[in-house]
C-alpha cells in the first residue's frame, strides 16, 4: 500500500512538471529587474542590458533557454533582441525561420550551431538564434507577453513564450520606469 501511495505522489509530481507555466508571478517582476545585468563601455559610450534567462522544455524534448538583450548607444538609442538557445537530441533540425506573433520575423538569424556529446539516446545539438525587436513592440506586449514560433527544415517547430512580467521587469531595468 505504501508503495502505491508513493508511486502516485511521484506520478502527480512528474505530471505537474510536464506543463510549463507561461505566466511569471507578479512578484517576479522585481526579480527580473534585479537580475538584469548592466555593463558599460567607456570607449564606445554604450550600455548593454542582459535579462536573466528563462529555461523551459517543450513537447518535442527541446530545452529552451532565452532572454532579452539590449544595447543603448551614447546618444540614447536602444536596440533590442531576443536570444534563444535551443538544445535537443537526435539529429540536426536546422532552424531557419520564425514567426513573431502572426508575422514572419524578418530579422531572424542563426548565430551558431554546435554538436555536443553523444550518448546512448543520441547526440546533443545546440542552436543559438536571435531576433531583433523594437522598443514599441516590447512596450506594446507589456500586458500580455508574446510568442515566437521557430521552425526548422526538418518540420519541427518550437514555441517560445516571453511573459508580460518578464518584459515589465526587464524594461524597468533598461528604462528605469514602472510599466
Amino acid at each position: 500500500m505504501y508503495r502505491i501511495v508513493l508511486l502516485l505522489l511521484v506520478g502527480i509530481g512528474l505530471m505537474a512538471c510536464n506543463n510549463n507555466d507561461r505566466v511569471v508571478s507578479a512578484w517576479e517582476v522585481n526579480d527580473v529587474y534585479q537580475a538584469t545585468m548592466v555593463s558599460s563601455s567607456a570607449v564606445a559610450g554604450q550600455k548593454t542590458y542582459v535579462g536573466p534567462p528563462i529555461n523551459t522544455m517543450d513537447a518535442n524534448n527541446t530545452y529552451e533557454m532565452f532572454n532579452l538583450r539590449s544595447t543603448q548607444s551614447k546618444d540614447g538609442a536602444k536596440s533590442y533582441e531576443l536570444v534563444v538557445m535551443l538544445t535537443y537530441y537526435s539529429q540536426w533540425r536546422y532552424y531557419d525561420s520564425a514567426v513573431l506573433e502572426t508575422s514572419p520575423a524578418t530579422s531572424f538569424k542563426v548565430i551558431s550551431r554546435e554538436a555536443g556529446v553523444c550518448e546512448d539516446r543520441g547526440c546533443m545539438f545546440k542552436e543559438l538564434l536571435s531576433i531583433q525587436l523594437t522598443d514599441a513592440f516590447l512596450k506594446d506586449r507589456v500586458k500580455n507577453g508574446f510568442k515566437l514560433t521557430v521552425s526548422s527544415k526538418t518540420g519541427v517547430t518550437t514555441d517560445v513564450f516571453v511573459p508580460s512580467q518578464y518584459i515589465k521587469g526587464y524594461l524597468k531595468a533598461v528604462d528605469g520606469t514602472n510599466y
